[in-house]
């Protein structure tokens, strides 16, 4: 296969959202069928979608890789060796291959409700962060969001969105945020962040408290969402939301480096 189909299934790949990995042969030694700059595009489960990099007893090594490397989400170089004389690793070629693994995982969904300037900035925020971005906003304002990936303008309904929301902020200061809250949580939302004043964070705890929502489930629960940056301009408030997010993400601590 050329690797020019190989790039288109990698768009498409990328475009569903669905996790998947490159291995590439970077050098041979000895006889091998498959050459130097051979590639294969493996899923998730370590099964090859397209490519080739050499018989079955390579497959299933580079497609243990995979797994681990996209677990990991680091790259891997692993050495194959074709010189066995088991009959049951495949056909002995009498060579050594090297080929390197490099993770393509699946972006992480941001859903972002609300309108208004903070909204218009964490949207071009997290697009810039290879976000997969999604905002439910008014119809009067879903021409406002070029840097979002899908606008919804129907009533919010998590049972419809087909897309696994990895993180949700409400910036909408609607009377029904503690709904929305409550009702993010049950679907098992891991960072539910509410734009609010402690008074009315505190109102959507209690809230949550009486309709027993578990304590595991409230440490999702992030209000008043960000980080502590003093934020008082639109684009401030946004970052700082922004920064959490990332932080979360990449389990950091928040803290200054140079501290």
């Amino acid at each position: 296969m050329l690797h020019k189909d190989l790039f288109e299934v990698m768009a498409r790949l990328k475009k569903d959202n669905h996790p998947f990995a490159v291995a590439t042969i970077i050098a041979v030694k000895g006889s091998s069928s498959a050459r130097t700059g051979d590639k294969a595009i493996y899923d998730s489960s370590g099964k090859r979608v397209t490519g080739y990099i050499g018989g079955g007893c390579v497959e299933n090594r580079v497609g243990q890789t995979v797994v681990e490397s996209l677990a990991d989400l680091e790259t891997k170089m692993i050495d194959v060796n074709l010189d066995s004389d088991d009959m049951e690793l495949g056909i002995p070629c009498g060579g050594m291959m090297t080929v390197f693994v490099e993770p393509q995982p699946e972006i992480p969904t941001i859903l972002i409700r609300g309108m208004g300037r903070v909204v218009e900035v964490l949207s071009q925020m997290a697009n810039t962060l290879n976000f997969k971005v999604l905002i439910q906003t008014q119809e009067d304002e879903k021409d406002r969001y070029d840097s979002a990936d899908e606008v919804i303008t129907d009533p919010l309904d998590l049972d419809k969105i087909e897309a696994k929301v990895d993180y949700f902020i409400l910036a909408t200061h609607h009377r029904d945020d503690h709904h929305q809250s409550l009702s993010a949580l049950n679907h098992g939302v891991p960072f539910v962040a509410v734009i609010a004043s402690q008074k009315k964070a505190g109102l959507i705890r209690n809230h949550l408290i009486e309709n027993n929502v578990s304590d595991e489930l409230m440490a999702n629960l992030h209000s008043p969402a960000g980080l502590d940056l003093k934020a008082k301009t639109a684009e401030e408030i946004a970052l700082s939301i922004m920064s959490e997010i990332v932080m979360h993400r990449n389990s950091g601590s928040g803290k200054g480096l140079g501290k």
